[in-house]
């Protein structure tokens, strides 16, 4: 059951385009921290974690006698909500946790401060600041703030959806991703990697603090019964098929083809393989129909589905559309898990804010339909222990950036609504791609100005003299068409979504410049670089768009086009028939004989051009220099 349907006394907000419901009852799946009444399973603070640590069992039990009397004097249950008066220590839960979902409601005064501590450490801020709360405060290497501002006024209730699975961290306020798999430094230790597991706290900087509807989803780690997969891990293998399944946004064969792209260039050395199944106009259902005849046979190692855009039905969220959804969507998942298949589960995308037009129906209103569905696939991902592409809040996030600087009418999502053009689609390739687990780091060229250069795995240093280096390059940084304001290339919206920082990392690092400032020229194209910057490493993919890696990376995705071309007639025109010879004729030896065959002849036909791709995609040489100014 939807958890946003389960419970009673149910408080429904609008807000940025998503549904928040919450009740006094914990969701499906969760449990309740707080009961309502008082402070059971709650302690007051003892120290730190490495203090905590070296204290014996006596003298931890003597400091949290004392610690839980400071916390009774200054934090108290009030008509269901925990209530700090603003002196004495944080207040903790009585139990650690690992890998967890926690939903909690808060709301500050003025100039408020607080925060919640995951795992013992520091932390989810809540303060009464201009960057607003959810971001990571205390990490130093990886980022701090939030994505975006999403505090309601002080003195107004906030939510928190913070999920932690290992070392990232996912945080949505009041529905909105501000902190999107971050990882969580270790505060206490900066050398050391955060605590496997720890208790949460609710922290306090002297000021009056309110927390209610605090729940709690464990998350088995892998291993254990239920596992998830793909939880920041690759879930790809060297030779695995990647199936890309889902309705006509699919069928478009653009993100399909950035994916396979992505698979082909960047990943090389893992040998991957891919086809595309995309039905215009399919919902769900639809799919869980031809499954078994149009994807199985392929035995796919990994499927991405992307369902839910016509599942909406194109009309304000109601319970019966999360159930048909669910139902399907539970099937196809069950199906291909027990067929031995990774699911990438996938959320629907999003409809733009300025071209989407339905008589009777406003974005923001389909939107909260499709946040609902996206709920529903990240539940089901989390009960079949599969990893989960939240497509929806992409998608929302690259508009609510791209249109304060490209203009209400620049379409992330399509100029008719919901098919986007190639920028909306390299938005959708993106959480793909961090569904599937991929690190990122493609190539680092290290080169010392004083000794020669190397270079990591998919990379050959051929010659390096004088800070010239020739490279042989397998793995290609992933490249973008366009120009930097056309919905119709990719280059437009590649400041709009961290593309290039989390998923497309070629980076060169120079050591022993003498001077202050450095060129970097990269094929034809150069730019200048502070030696600060060279030093700590530059990401040439998002530096130099027009690289050497451009034109061949081009030529690559255009016969990658040709092959997903030849899929969707054959799925669409052919292969899917064959259940209807079957029904026709029944069980007929010789038709069966004839289906396989000619199974087998456009399994040939496929090889064969996937065989073209695979040549193209050959090593690249190229040369970086190195001067300094």
């Amino acid at each position: 059951m939807n958890r946003f349907l389960c419970a009673t006394g149910l408080l429904v907000t609008l807000t940025h385009g998503y549904v928040s419901v919450r009740a006094s009852e914990p969701p499906e799946g969760f449990v309740a921290l707080f009961n309502g009444k008082d402070l059971t399973g709650w302690k007051g603070l003892v120290a730190d974690p490495p203090k905590r640590a070296k204290m014996s069992a006596g003298e931890l039990a003597k400091a949290q006698a004392e610690a839980d009397r400071s916390m009774r004097a200054h934090w108290r249950a009030e008509g269901g909500v925990i209530v700090f008066d603003g002196k004495g220590d944080s207040i903790c839960t009585a139990r650690d946790y690992g890998d967890f979902e926690l939903l909690v409601d808060w709301k500050i005064e003025k100039d408020g401060d607080s925060g919640i501590y995951l795992r013992g450490s520091p932390q989810v801020q809540i303060w009464d600041r201009p960057d607003g709360s959810g971001g990571l405060y205390n990490n130093q290497e990886g980022p701090s703030k939030p994505l975006v501002k999403a505090d309601r006024p002080v003195g107004e209730w906030n939510t928190f959806r913070i999920k932690m699975v290992g070392e990232k961290v996912t945080v949505h306020l009041n529905g909105v991703l501000v902190v999107d798999g971050v990882v969580l430094e270790n505060y206490w230790e900066r050398d050391k990697p955060i605590y496997p597991a720890g208790q949460i706290e609710l922290q306090n900087h002297g000021n009056s603090l309110y927390f209610k509807d605090i729940f709690l989803r464990e998350i088995p780690r892998p291993g254990a019964p239920g596992a998830g997969q793909g939880a920041g891990r690759s879930v790809l293998k060297r030779g695995a098929l990647v199936a890309v399944v889902g309705d006509s946004i699919t069928e478009q064969k653009l993100y399909s083809r950035f994916i396979e792209d992505y698979l082909v260039l960047c990943l090389a050395d893992l040998e991957l393989r891919a086809i595309q199944l995309g039905w215009s106009g399919e919902r769900a259902p639809g799919f869980a129909a031809r499954m078994e005849n149009d994807l199985l046979p392929w035995k796919p190692d990994v499927v991405t589905t992307c369902y839910g855009m016509n599942d909406g039905g194109y009309r304000v969220y109601e319970p019966s559309i999360g159930e048909t959804y669910g139902k399907a969507m539970r099937e196809i998942v069950s199906r291909l898990k027990a067929a031995g298949s990774t699911v990438v589960v996938g959320s629907p995308g999003a409809v733009d804010t300025y071209s989407f037009r339905r008589q009777g129906l406003s974005p923001a209103q389909y939107n909260a339909n499709l946040a609902q569905l996206r709920d529903t696939a990240r539940d089901l991902a989390a009960e079949a222990g599969m990893p989960f592409a939240n497509v929806h809040d992409a998608m929302v996030r690259a508009m609510e950036k791209a249109k304060p600087v490209l203009g209400e009418a620049y379409d992330v999502c399509g100029s008719d609504g919901f098919h986007p053009q190639a920028n909306g689609h390299l938005v959708m390739a993106y959480a793909f791609l961090k569904g599937l687990g991929v690190d990122g780091q493609i190539a680092t060229i290290a080169v010392d100005l004083k000794g020669g250069a190397t270079a990591s795995a998919g990379h050959k240093v051929l010659s390096a003299s004088g800070g010239k280096v020739e490279i042989e390059s397998a793995r290609y940084p992933f490249c973008f068409s366009g120009d930097e304001k056309s919905p119709g290339g990719t280059r437009s919206i590649v400041p709009f979504v961290p593309f290039n920082e989390e998923l497309n990392r070629f980076v060169l690092v120079v050591k022993g410049l003498a001077g202050e400032r450095a060129k970097v020229a990269w094929g034809s194209t150069s730019k200048s670089f502070s030696r600060a910057d060279l030093e700590r490493g530059v990401n040439l993919a998002a530096e130099i768009l027009d690289n050497p890696l451009r034109e061949p990376f081009r030529k690559v995705d255009e016969l990658v086009g040709r092959k997903q071309a030849f899929e969707t007639s054959m799925i669409k025109e052919a292969i899917t028939r064959f259940r209807t010879v079957r029904d026709l004729l029944g069980d007929d030896a010789g038709a069966r004989q004839a289906l396989e065959a000619l199974r087998a002849r456009f399994e040939a036909r496929h090889a064969a051009l996937a065989a073209e791709v695979r040549a193209a995609a050959a090593p690249v040489r190229h040369t970086i220099e190195v001067r300094g100014e």
